[in-house]
């Protein structure tokens, strides 16, 4: 996805937002570093990458790694807390509504995003909002499309997004462990912003509902095919079918080749649902072939 001129104060929204968590002395330092970067940038720049340079220069005026380290604990601390009622929820469908009800569950979890517009203020608030983003459905459906591409023994790579919305994703991992899938779980390799890494993996313990667990490398927002280890780039594109969370990876792949690619997520800024063809505020899962 291209930036758009929306995505500039939101960029600088949420590293106020960071230097805010990790040390408010700073803000007006990191900010002005994540403007540079912003200058730096062309109308034609891949939104994501521009955020990746943004954020990078915020941790380094900000001097630290994990300014969300504290939300995303609490994150996983809220979701699992939930995770009974998810179970049921799950439990009780229908058969035919199986692989529909885990998608769903996994992207209630993508409006723990904080910092931005259309994202929660607070984990907490996810007890207060899950039943009502439960209750909404799926704003656009290709689970049908999804289950076709879902036959044993299919290879595919599993894109995770934020803390706390991994929680909820461990369902639908294991509805594609009883559906026969080899998965592959991709994480982030270093901190950045909410997002999941392979300690969190280690903590909830999502080992044993997936074949194997790599990371994409150096510090990047969404996933970077530029600068992903080796293994991690052919695990995407030799797979049958990548599952996307969240928007940042919907951002950095939307352009790309990969395909059969399902993204899942809120669309939670005007930017991306109109790139992606769909409302604002809505919960989707939609493939690309």
């Amino acid at each position: 996805m291209r930036i758009h001129d929306e995505c500039v104060p939101c960029l600088l929204a949420r590293v106020r937002f960071e230097a805010m968590a990790s040390d408010p002395d700073a803000a007006m330092e990191a900010l002005l570093a994540a403007a540079r970067e912003i200058g730096d940038s062309r109308p034609g720049d891949v939104s994501a990458e521009v955020a990746t340079r943004v954020h990078r220069a915020a941790y380094e005026a900000l001097g630290t790694d994990d300014p969300y380290a504290e939300s995303k604990r609490l994150s996983n601390e809220v979701a699992l807390g939930l995770l009974p009622r998810a179970r049921e929820l799950y439990s009780k469908s229908s058969s035919e509504d199986r692989l529909r009800t885990a998608a769903l569950l996994s992207i209630v979890g993508n409006v723990l995003d904080f910092g931005i517009e259309g994202g929660l203020s607070d984990p907490m608030m996810l007890e207060q909002t899950f039943e009502h983003l439960v209750e909404e459905g799926l704003g656009r459906d290709d689970s049908d499309l999804l289950e076709e591409l879902l036959v044993p023994g299919a290879k595919v790579a599993y894109l995770t997004d934020n803390c706390g919305e991994i929680v909820f994703d461990q369902i639908l991992l294991q509805e594609l462990r009883e559906r026969g899938s080899q998965v592959t779980l991709v994480v982030k390799g270093d901190p950045i912003l909410t997002d999941a890494t392979r300690a969190d993996v280690e903590e909830l313990g999502l080992d044993p509902l997936v074949d194997q667990v790599v990371d994409t490398g150096p510090l990047a927002v969404g996933v970077d095919l530029g600068t992903v280890p080796a293994e991690t780039r052919r695990a995407i594109e030799d797979a049958d079918l990548v599952i996307s969370k969240g928007m940042a990876n919907f951002e950095s792949l939307s352009d790309s080749s990969i395909r059969p690619i399902a993204y899942l997520l809120r669309t939670k800024c005007d930017p991306v649902a109109s790139t992606l063809g769909e409302a604002k505020d809505i919960n989707v899962l939609k493939l690309f072939y």
